[in-house]
Protein backbone atom coordinates (compact mmCIF):
# COMPACT_ATOMS: atom_id res chain seq x y z
CA UNK A 1 0.00 0.00 0.00
CA UNK A 2 2.78 2.33 0.28
CA UNK A 3 2.63 3.54 -3.07
CA UNK A 4 -0.92 4.05 -3.10
CA UNK A 5 -0.63 6.49 0.10
CA UNK A 6 2.27 8.05 -1.90
CA UNK A 7 -0.65 9.04 -4.56
CA UNK A 8 -3.02 9.82 -1.75
CA UNK A 9 -0.70 12.67 0.24
CA UNK A 10 0.13 14.82 -3.27
CA UNK A 11 -3.96 14.97 -3.32
CA UNK A 12 -5.30 14.48 0.56
CA UNK A 13 -6.62 18.53 0.17
CA UNK A 14 -8.08 17.71 -2.76
CA UNK A 15 -10.79 16.35 -0.31
CA UNK A 16 -13.36 18.92 -0.71
CA UNK A 17 -15.31 16.79 -1.96
CA UNK A 18 -16.76 19.07 -4.94
CA UNK A 19 -19.90 17.57 -6.67
CA UNK A 20 -19.68 18.85 -10.09
CA UNK A 21 -19.36 21.82 -12.76
CA UNK A 22 -17.07 24.99 -11.81
CA UNK A 23 -16.87 25.89 -7.88
CA UNK A 24 -15.25 28.10 -5.77
CA UNK A 25 -13.03 27.53 -2.57
CA UNK A 26 -11.87 30.29 0.02
CA UNK A 27 -12.21 32.48 -3.01
CA UNK A 28 -10.45 30.88 -5.76
CA UNK A 29 -11.98 29.96 -9.04
CA UNK A 30 -12.31 26.10 -9.45
CA UNK A 31 -12.99 24.76 -12.66
CA UNK A 32 -12.78 21.25 -14.26
CA UNK A 33 -9.28 20.31 -15.02
CA UNK A 34 -7.38 18.40 -17.93
CA UNK A 35 -4.72 17.27 -16.45
CA UNK A 36 -4.00 13.01 -16.24
CA UNK A 37 -3.72 10.43 -13.41
CA UNK A 38 -2.12 7.35 -13.64
CA UNK A 39 -1.59 5.06 -10.16
CA UNK A 40 1.29 2.28 -10.81
CA UNK A 41 1.47 3.11 -14.33
CA UNK A 42 -2.26 3.27 -15.43
CA UNK A 43 -4.20 5.83 -16.64
CA UNK A 44 -7.10 6.68 -14.17
CA UNK A 45 -9.57 9.12 -14.29
CA UNK A 46 -10.78 11.46 -11.85
CA UNK A 47 -12.86 14.10 -11.74
CA UNK A 48 -10.63 17.25 -11.04
CA UNK A 49 -10.75 20.67 -10.77
CA UNK A 50 -7.66 23.48 -11.17
CA UNK A 51 -7.55 25.95 -8.41
CA UNK A 52 -4.35 27.90 -8.26
CA UNK A 53 -2.44 26.17 -10.28
CA UNK A 54 -3.18 22.69 -8.63
CA UNK A 55 -5.13 19.56 -9.00
CA UNK A 56 -8.15 18.93 -6.40
CA UNK A 57 -10.32 15.27 -6.69
CA UNK A 58 -12.81 13.40 -4.67
CA UNK A 59 -11.37 11.40 -1.84
CA UNK A 60 -13.84 8.55 -2.14
CA UNK A 61 -12.49 9.11 -6.11
CA UNK A 62 -8.94 8.52 -4.85
CA UNK A 63 -9.72 5.84 -2.79
CA UNK A 64 -11.60 3.87 -5.72
CA UNK A 65 -8.08 4.18 -7.97
CA UNK A 66 -5.90 3.34 -5.18
CA UNK A 67 -8.10 0.66 -3.18
CA UNK A 68 -9.03 2.46 0.32
CA UNK A 69 -12.18 2.52 1.88
CA UNK A 70 -13.90 6.16 2.49
CA UNK A 71 -16.71 5.95 4.61
CA UNK A 72 -18.81 9.09 6.32
CA UNK A 73 -19.62 9.32 9.96
CA UNK A 74 -22.80 10.96 10.52
CA UNK A 75 -23.32 10.67 14.20
CA UNK A 76 -19.96 12.17 14.72
CA UNK A 77 -19.86 14.54 11.06
CA UNK A 78 -16.29 13.20 10.11
CA UNK A 79 -14.72 11.32 7.11
CA UNK A 80 -13.11 8.00 7.56
CA UNK A 81 -9.98 6.74 5.64
CA UNK A 82 -9.39 2.90 6.83
CA UNK A 83 -6.02 1.93 4.35
CA UNK A 84 -6.28 -1.86 5.31
CA UNK A 85 -9.77 -1.95 3.94
CA UNK A 86 -11.06 -1.91 -0.16
CA UNK A 87 -13.57 0.10 -1.89
CA UNK A 88 -16.84 -0.02 -1.46
CA UNK A 89 -19.20 1.98 -3.18
CA UNK A 90 -21.71 2.21 -0.10
CA UNK A 91 -23.73 5.05 0.00
CA UNK A 92 -22.62 7.84 2.59
CA UNK A 93 -24.91 8.34 5.17
CA UNK A 94 -27.41 11.53 4.52
CA UNK A 95 -26.56 14.54 6.15
CA UNK A 96 -29.04 16.12 8.31
CA UNK A 97 -32.12 18.30 6.61
CA UNK A 98 -32.16 21.79 7.56
CA UNK A 99 -36.05 22.44 8.02
CA UNK A 100 -35.96 25.09 5.57
CA UNK A 101 -34.25 23.09 2.78
CA UNK A 102 -36.87 23.23 -0.31
CA UNK A 103 -38.40 19.64 -0.42
CA UNK A 104 -36.95 16.77 -2.16
CA UNK A 105 -38.55 15.67 -5.65
CA UNK A 106 -41.05 13.19 -5.64
CA UNK A 107 -39.63 9.78 -5.16
CA UNK A 108 -39.22 7.48 -7.70
CA UNK A 109 -39.25 3.43 -7.63
CA UNK A 110 -36.71 2.26 -10.33
CA UNK A 111 -38.67 -0.47 -12.67
CA UNK A 112 -36.15 -1.75 -15.00
CA UNK A 113 -32.55 -2.00 -15.65
CA UNK A 114 -32.00 0.18 -18.51
CA UNK A 115 -34.47 3.02 -19.37
CA UNK A 116 -34.76 5.70 -22.05
CA UNK A 117 -37.74 7.47 -24.05
CA UNK A 118 -35.91 6.02 -27.40
CA UNK A 119 -34.04 3.14 -28.83
CA UNK A 120 -31.42 6.20 -30.26
CA UNK A 121 -28.74 2.62 -31.10
CA UNK A 122 -30.49 1.70 -33.79
CA UNK A 123 -29.21 4.76 -35.56
CA UNK A 124 -25.80 3.64 -34.64
CA UNK A 125 -22.99 1.82 -36.36
CA UNK A 126 -23.51 -1.68 -34.53
CA UNK A 127 -19.85 -2.23 -34.61
CA UNK A 128 -19.33 -0.11 -31.64
CA UNK A 129 -21.20 -1.95 -29.06
CA UNK A 130 -18.40 -3.69 -27.95
CA UNK A 131 -18.27 -4.96 -23.98
CA UNK A 132 -19.25 -1.98 -21.86
CA UNK A 133 -19.85 0.81 -24.21
CA UNK A 134 -23.10 -1.46 -25.35
CA UNK A 135 -27.03 -0.19 -26.46
CA UNK A 136 -27.56 0.11 -23.07
CA UNK A 137 -24.95 3.03 -22.37
CA UNK A 138 -25.36 4.39 -25.80
CA UNK A 139 -29.01 5.23 -25.19
CA UNK A 140 -28.61 6.35 -21.56
CA UNK A 141 -25.63 9.11 -22.45
CA UNK A 142 -27.88 9.99 -26.06
CA UNK A 143 -30.83 10.28 -24.72
CA UNK A 144 -29.33 13.42 -22.55
CA UNK A 145 -27.39 14.24 -25.05
CA UNK A 146 -30.69 15.12 -26.50
CA UNK A 147 -32.45 16.23 -24.13
CA UNK A 148 -30.03 17.88 -21.79
CA UNK A 149 -31.19 18.05 -18.08
CA UNK A 150 -34.53 19.37 -18.89
CA UNK A 151 -36.47 15.48 -18.95
CA UNK A 152 -36.58 12.83 -16.42
CA UNK A 153 -33.41 11.24 -16.30
CA UNK A 154 -32.45 7.99 -18.51
CA UNK A 155 -30.26 5.51 -16.66
CA UNK A 156 -28.48 2.25 -16.81
CA UNK A 157 -26.59 -0.28 -15.24
CA UNK A 158 -23.21 -0.47 -15.03
CA UNK A 159 -20.89 -3.21 -12.96
CA UNK A 160 -19.17 -1.79 -10.57
CA UNK A 161 -15.33 -2.79 -12.36
CA UNK A 162 -16.58 -0.79 -15.48
CA UNK A 163 -17.51 2.44 -13.51
CA UNK A 164 -13.90 3.30 -13.93
CA UNK A 165 -14.15 3.16 -18.13
CA UNK A 166 -17.14 5.05 -18.20
CA UNK A 167 -15.82 7.95 -16.11
CA UNK A 168 -13.23 8.38 -18.99
CA UNK A 169 -15.57 7.70 -21.37
CA UNK A 170 -18.08 11.14 -20.25
CA UNK A 171 -14.65 12.64 -19.29
CA UNK A 172 -13.65 12.98 -23.05
CA UNK A 173 -16.41 14.16 -23.87
CA UNK A 174 -16.02 17.25 -21.40
CA UNK A 175 -16.23 20.81 -22.73
CA UNK A 176 -18.47 22.70 -23.17
CA UNK A 177 -20.33 20.91 -21.29
CA UNK A 178 -19.22 19.02 -18.20
CA UNK A 179 -20.76 15.51 -18.05
CA UNK A 180 -20.98 13.07 -15.04
CA UNK A 181 -22.97 10.44 -14.10
CA UNK A 182 -24.78 10.13 -10.58
CA UNK A 183 -27.72 8.27 -8.70
CA UNK A 184 -30.54 10.49 -8.27
CA UNK A 185 -31.11 11.28 -4.68
CA UNK A 186 -35.40 10.43 -5.10
CA UNK A 187 -35.49 7.19 -5.78
CA UNK A 188 -36.67 4.46 -3.49
CA UNK A 189 -35.05 1.27 -4.01
CA UNK A 190 -31.94 1.88 -5.35
CA UNK A 191 -30.45 -1.27 -3.02
CA UNK A 192 -31.96 -2.76 -5.93
CA UNK A 193 -30.08 -1.70 -8.28
CA UNK A 194 -26.80 -0.75 -6.79
CA UNK A 195 -24.84 -0.36 -9.96
CA UNK A 196 -27.76 1.97 -11.76
CA UNK A 197 -26.78 5.62 -12.90
CA UNK A 198 -27.67 8.32 -14.64
CA UNK A 199 -26.00 11.28 -17.14
CA UNK A 200 -26.18 14.97 -16.87
CA UNK A 201 -24.97 17.64 -18.97
CA UNK A 202 -24.22 20.90 -17.62
CA UNK A 203 -22.59 23.96 -17.98
CA UNK A 204 -21.70 26.61 -14.95
CA UNK A 205 -22.89 29.57 -14.83
CA UNK A 206 -19.48 30.56 -14.34
CA UNK A 207 -18.17 30.11 -17.68
CA UNK A 208 -19.97 32.54 -18.93
CA UNK A 209 -17.92 35.46 -18.97
CA UNK A 210 -15.54 33.15 -21.04
CA UNK A 211 -18.40 32.45 -23.52
CA UNK A 212 -18.94 36.26 -23.84
CA UNK A 213 -15.01 36.69 -24.09
CA UNK A 214 -14.92 33.99 -27.06
CA UNK A 215 -18.39 35.19 -28.54
CA UNK A 216 -16.96 37.86 -31.65
CA UNK A 217 -14.65 34.47 -32.75
CA UNK A 218 -17.68 32.05 -32.65
CA UNK A 219 -19.81 34.06 -34.79
CA UNK A 220 -16.89 35.32 -36.77
CA UNK A 221 -16.35 30.95 -37.55
CA UNK A 222 -20.10 30.33 -38.10
CA UNK A 223 -20.18 33.23 -40.73
CA UNK A 224 -17.95 30.64 -42.84
CA UNK A 225 -19.31 28.56 -45.70
CA UNK A 226 -17.65 25.53 -44.44
CA UNK A 227 -16.62 23.21 -40.80
CA UNK A 228 -13.09 23.09 -42.25
CA UNK A 229 -12.90 26.68 -42.42
CA UNK A 230 -14.56 27.02 -39.00
CA UNK A 231 -11.96 24.83 -37.14
CA UNK A 232 -8.90 26.18 -38.97
CA UNK A 233 -10.15 29.52 -37.27
CA UNK A 234 -10.60 28.35 -34.30
CA UNK A 235 -7.42 26.14 -34.38
CA UNK A 236 -5.04 29.93 -35.32
CA UNK A 237 -7.26 31.68 -32.49
CA UNK A 238 -6.73 29.27 -29.49
CA UNK A 239 -3.07 29.39 -31.07
CA UNK A 240 -3.29 33.59 -30.20
CA UNK A 241 -4.37 32.84 -26.98
CA UNK A 242 -2.04 29.85 -25.19
CA UNK A 243 1.85 28.65 -25.33
CA UNK A 244 2.84 25.13 -25.06
CA UNK A 245 4.43 23.97 -21.32
CA UNK A 246 3.76 20.58 -20.48
CA UNK A 247 3.98 21.84 -16.71
CA UNK A 248 1.32 24.60 -16.60
CA UNK A 249 -2.30 24.19 -16.04
CA UNK A 250 -4.60 26.33 -17.87
CA UNK A 251 -8.14 25.82 -17.80
CA UNK A 252 -11.38 27.70 -19.65
CA UNK A 253 -12.05 30.49 -17.59
CA UNK A 254 -7.93 31.06 -17.30
CA UNK A 255 -7.97 31.29 -21.19
CA UNK A 256 -11.08 32.97 -22.46
CA UNK A 257 -10.30 35.89 -20.42
CA UNK A 258 -8.89 39.33 -20.87
CA UNK A 259 -4.99 39.31 -20.19
CA UNK A 260 -1.52 40.16 -21.23
CA UNK A 261 0.22 37.37 -22.55
CA UNK A 262 -0.22 34.33 -24.03
CA UNK A 263 -1.51 31.56 -21.24
CA UNK A 264 0.96 28.61 -21.08
CA UNK A 265 -0.84 24.83 -21.02
CA UNK A 266 -0.22 21.52 -21.76
CA UNK A 267 -1.63 19.40 -24.67
CA UNK A 268 -4.42 18.43 -22.58
CA UNK A 269 -5.28 22.09 -21.73
CA UNK A 270 -5.61 22.68 -25.52
CA UNK A 271 -7.96 19.43 -26.49
CA UNK A 272 -9.58 20.49 -23.36
CA UNK A 273 -9.95 24.11 -24.74
CA UNK A 274 -10.50 23.48 -28.47
CA UNK A 275 -13.64 21.16 -27.41
CA UNK A 276 -15.06 24.38 -25.20
CA UNK A 277 -14.50 26.29 -28.41
CA UNK A 278 -15.92 23.52 -30.76
CA UNK A 279 -19.10 23.49 -28.85
CA UNK A 280 -19.98 27.23 -28.63
CA UNK A 281 -19.69 26.95 -32.67
CA UNK A 282 -21.47 23.62 -32.77
CA UNK A 283 -18.98 21.45 -34.03
CA UNK A 284 -18.83 17.68 -32.67
CA UNK A 285 -15.22 17.09 -30.97
CA UNK A 286 -13.49 15.21 -28.43
CA UNK A 287 -10.30 14.18 -27.05
CA UNK A 288 -8.02 11.14 -27.83
CA UNK A 289 -4.92 10.52 -26.14
CA UNK A 290 -1.77 8.49 -26.52
CA UNK A 291 -0.07 7.28 -22.94
CA UNK A 292 1.66 10.64 -22.94
CA UNK A 293 -0.45 13.27 -25.17
CA UNK A 294 -3.47 14.36 -26.17
CA UNK A 295 -5.32 15.80 -29.22
CA UNK A 296 -9.20 16.30 -30.70
CA UNK A 297 -11.30 14.50 -33.19
CA UNK A 298 -13.54 17.06 -34.54
CA UNK A 299 -16.99 16.14 -37.25
CA UNK A 300 -16.67 18.24 -39.93
CA UNK A 301 -18.10 18.28 -43.44
CA UNK A 302 -19.22 15.11 -43.50
CA UNK A 303 -15.97 12.60 -41.52
CA UNK A 304 -14.37 12.80 -38.32
CA UNK A 305 -10.91 14.66 -38.59
CA UNK A 306 -7.82 15.00 -35.94
CA UNK A 307 -6.57 18.22 -34.90
CA UNK A 308 -3.81 18.99 -32.47
CA UNK A 309 -3.41 22.11 -31.25
CA UNK A 310 -0.98 22.31 -29.02
CA UNK A 311 1.76 20.89 -31.91
CA UNK A 312 0.33 23.51 -34.44
CA UNK A 313 1.11 25.99 -31.94
CA UNK A 314 4.28 25.11 -30.96
CA UNK A 315 5.63 24.31 -34.30
CA UNK A 316 3.91 27.50 -35.66
CA UNK A 317 2.53 25.29 -38.79
CA UNK A 318 -0.52 23.07 -39.76
CA UNK A 319 1.17 20.26 -38.53
CA UNK A 320 -1.78 18.21 -37.70
CA UNK A 321 -5.17 20.03 -38.81
CA UNK A 322 -8.30 18.60 -40.64
CA UNK A 323 -6.65 15.32 -40.98
CA UNK A 324 -7.71 11.64 -41.69
CA UNK A 325 -5.11 9.99 -40.18
CA UNK A 326 -1.67 10.35 -37.45
CA UNK A 327 1.30 8.12 -38.02
CA UNK A 328 3.10 6.69 -34.76
CA UNK A 329 0.19 7.34 -32.15
CA UNK A 330 -1.37 4.59 -30.70
CA UNK A 331 -5.13 5.52 -29.41
CA UNK A 332 -5.15 4.13 -25.82
CA UNK A 333 -8.96 3.66 -25.63
CA UNK A 334 -9.99 2.74 -29.34
CA UNK A 335 -13.27 1.22 -28.76
CA UNK A 336 -14.30 4.14 -26.56
CA UNK A 337 -13.25 6.49 -29.42
CA UNK A 338 -15.40 4.77 -32.04
CA UNK A 339 -18.57 5.03 -29.23
CA UNK A 340 -18.06 8.40 -28.54
CA UNK A 341 -17.83 9.05 -32.70
CA UNK A 342 -21.55 7.44 -32.59
CA UNK A 343 -22.63 9.59 -29.87
CA UNK A 344 -21.87 12.70 -31.02
CA UNK A 345 -22.78 11.49 -34.46
CA UNK A 346 -25.01 8.61 -35.48
CA UNK A 347 -24.26 6.75 -38.42
CA UNK A 348 -20.51 8.78 -38.68
CA UNK A 349 -18.53 5.74 -38.59
CA UNK A 350 -20.90 3.20 -41.07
Amino acid sequence: MKRGLTFLTGMLMGAALFGGGTAYAAGLMAEPSSQTFFVDGKQVYLQAYAIGGNNYVKLRDVGQAVNFNVTYDGATNSVQIATNEPYSEDTPAPAVTDPATPAAPASYTISADHWSREDFSRQANPAVFTGVYDRNLYNAIRQTLVDGNNAAPAYTMVSKENYGEVKRLLGRMDGYFWYSHYVPQNFTNYYEYLDYFAVSAEMSEDYQPALEFIRPAVEQANGMASDREKVKYLNDYLCSLMSYDRKAIAGVSRVFTQHSGEIAGACGDYAHNFKFLCGAAGIPCITISTASHSWNLVYADGQWLHVDVSANDLYRQDYILLTRTVSGRTDTAPAATEFLKELLVPGSTK
